[in-house]
């Protein structure tokens, strides 16, 4: 009888989950693509439209992968985005494949890596998370929210700072090495 009124109590609950699924819809959300004014797949031309360079931007080419990363900071950039510290932009074949943005030291105190996920949980649900890094994909783009460490000297000595970093990139470059 107790096994009858559990199946009873459970079963309805279990049922609109395999609707969903045999419907042949997909119920989780497309991730944005866009982020800090750019978008992956934009050529490098129209992301410095967007940030005209003042300077060159120091880049380095992931050998596994074949991506040519740009570091941009403010002082490297004639306009850049509030609240960013640093913008690291990863191109393949002329192509976006990765934006990540690590924000200053007062946007990170006030938007902390919890408060960020909990922002993007409410939009594409709840986040598959690594001990202090969140993640999320939909099977062509994956977004991170995870604490970046900064490194910093401080009364003469090596240290390092925690700043909020916000990482979208394709799903093909899931696989590499951080």
């Amino acid at each position: 009888m107790r096994a009858l009124l559990l199946a009873v109590l459970i079963l309805p609950a279990l049922l609109p989950a395999a609707r969903a699924d045999e419907d042949g819809y997909d119920d989780t959300p497309a991730l944005q693509r866009y982020l800090v004014d750019v978008s992956l797949g934009d050529g490098i031309e129209r992301v410095r439209r967007v940030y005209p360079p003042a300077q060159e931007w120091p880049a380095t080419v992931d050998q596994r992968t074949g991506v040519t990363r740009y570091v941009v900071e403010r002082g490297n950039a004639k306009a850049f985005p509030a609240h960013v510290e640093t913008l690291y932009l990863g191109f393949k074949k002329g192509r976006l494949v990765e934006i990540e943005v690590v924000y200053n030291q007062k946007q990170s105190r006030s938007h902390t890596v919890e408060k960020v996920a909990g922002e993007y949980e409410l939009v594409y649900g709840e986040a598959k998370r690594t001990d202090d890094r969140f993640y999320w994909s939909d099977g062509k783009t994956v977004l991170r929210v995870f604490p970046a460490e900064i490194p910093i000297v401080k009364d003469g000595e090596h240290a390092v700072e925690w700043r909020t970093a916000v990482q979208i990139f394709d799903h093909g470059l899931a696989g590499r090495s951080e």
